[in-house]
C-alpha cells in the first residue's frame, strides 16, 4: 500500500511537469505570436505577394488625376467669354486690392498711434488718481472735514469722498 508522503510526492512531481509543460506551452504561443506579427518575415518569404500588396494600396491610397477637356471641343466663342470673365475678375481684384492697401495703411497708423494713446490715457488717469488720493489724505491729517460739501482743486461738480469713475 502507498503511504500518503508518496502520494504526496508523486503530486508535487506531477505538479512540477505540467508547469514545465505549460511553461514551454506559454514560450512557444509567444514565439508564433512574435513571428506572425513580424511584417519582415512575410517580405522575406513572398516577395512578389509583397510587392502587389504594396502596389495596391498606393493604388487606392493615391488620389485620381482630373481629367483635362480635350482642346478640340472647346469653339472660339466659349474661350473668348473665359477671357472676358478672366479680365472682369482681375479688374475686381485689382481695386480690392488697392482698398486693401488704403486699408492697410490707415490700420497700419492706427496700430502705431493706438499704443501710444492708450499709454498717455493711462498717464493721465494715475496722475489724477495719485492727487486725489494725496488730496485724501491730507485732509485726514488736517482733522474733520468742515460741514458741508468740499470740493477738491480741478474738481467740478464731484464730491471729494466720491471715487473717480
Amino acid at each position: 500500500m502507498a503511504t500518503a508522503t508518496d502520494d504526496v510526492d508523486e503530486i508535487r512531481r506531477k505538479m512540477a511537469k505540467i508547469r514545465r509543460e505549460l511553461h514551454e506551452d506559454v514560450r512557444g504561443v509567444v514565439a508564433s505570436a512574435e513571428a506572425v506579427t513580424d511584417w519582415h518575415r512575410y517580405i522575406r518569404n513572398y516577395p512578389w505577394i509583397a510587392l502587389g500588396v504594396a502596389t495596391a494600396v498606393g493604388y487606392v491610397i493615391v488620389p485620381r488625376r482630373h481629367r483635362s477637356v480635350p482642346h478640340d471641343l472647346a469653339t472660339h466663342a466659349d474661350v473668348a467669354r473665359v477671357r472676358e470673365v478672366v479680365e472682369e475678375r482681375r479688374g475686381k481684384e485689382q481695386d480690392t486690392k488697392s482698398s486693401k492697401e488704403r486699408k492697410g495703411l490707415v490700420g497700419l497708423g492706427l496700430s502705431i498711434l493706438g499704443p501710444i494713446a492708450l499709454r498717455a490715457a493711462q498717464g493721465y488717469a494715475m496722475k489724477y488718481l495719485e492727487n486725489w488720493i494725496l488730496l485724501q489724505q491730507e485732509t485726514m491729517d488736517a482733522g474733520p472735514p468742515p460741514p458741508g460739501p468740499t470740493r477738491a482743486p480741478g474738481e467740478q461738480g464731484r464730491s471729494s469722498g466720491q471715487p473717480f469713475r
